[in-house]
């Protein structure tokens, strides 16, 4: 069983980095259209928040006052976080876009170690369960992955990263899936208790992400007369309905 879900978990990492490679390898084409990725990527990350993750939390919960709390800690921790990030990068020469476009990758990174991690946990959790339900779900994982990590990776170039250094980082990111599998099959009595708390965390600091970082830089673009309203909007609507299709008709 530990072997099925060291594969798996394997799988899930190497999926993910051969499909950015793939995606960078054509970026010069996209790179004129990054502010419509930019808005693809807040469909995704909402669509995630509210079809995966948050359902997720209050499946492992009887009551929903217990899990929002910490959807609201997540919002609020990053946060800080963000403006911490904002001190540190801070320099006279350096211009205010810029600041807030690092946050938005650096919270991008670090939301994305949970869900990684999470995503880790739900598989050994299937193969606990039965074998053909883990191969069903790492399958389910997959598909889902794809987008999210072509997300993450169009986030991180908008924040002014560079395309191998937004690899580098989605690459060592992505090993928390492992890290999560592993921990989860040798300690899942005891960090059980964890997985709902930080579910909704992760959810928070999606949707900080996405209404406080990335839809002002949307609607700066559009003040400049680059993106309508209208293919700003279609975009997010597509970004949530792929999250839609690939919660619920795959059954992730």
């Amino acid at each position: 069983m530990l072997s099925s879900i060291i594969i798996a978990s394997v799988l899930q990492i190497l999926v993910s980095f051969v499909g950015i490679i793939f995606i960078s390898s054509i970026f010069k084409g996209f790179r004129s259209k990054i502010g419509w990725l930019v808005s693809f990527a807040v469909g995704t990350f909402l669509g995630v928040v509210f079809f995966d993750l948050l359902p997720e939390a209050l499946e492992m919960s009887d009551r929903p006052h217990k899990v929002l709390p910490f959807v609201l800690i997540g919002f609020l921790l990053f946060f800080i976080i963000s403006r911490a990030l904002h001190w540190y990068h801070h320099h006279g020469e350096v211009e205010e876009h810029h600041e807030q476009s690092s946050v938005s990758g650096y919270g991008v990174l670090f939301a994305d170690t949970i869900h990684n991690f999470m995503d880790g946990i739900v598989i050994t959790t299937a193969f606990l369960a039965d074998w053909h339900v883990g191969v069903i779900t790492t399958i389910a994982v997959l598909i889902h992955e794809l987008p999210q990590e072509a997300s993450d990776f169009f986030i991180l170039i908008y924040s002014g990263f560079t395309k191998k250094r937004a690899l580098l980082w989605n690459a060592f990111v992505s090993t928390t899936t492992l890290l999560g599998a592993l921990l989860s099959y040798f300690f899942i009595s005891k960090i059980e208790w964890l997985i709902m708390p930080l579910l909704a965390i992760a959810a928070g600091n999606f949707l900080y992400l996405a209404a406080s970082d990335l839809i002002p830089g949307l609607h700066a673009s559009h003040e400049k007369g680059s993106e309508s309203t209208f293919v700003q909007f279609t975009l997010i609507i597509l970004g949530i309905a792929l999250m839609y299709i690939l919660s619920f008709a795959i059954g992730h």
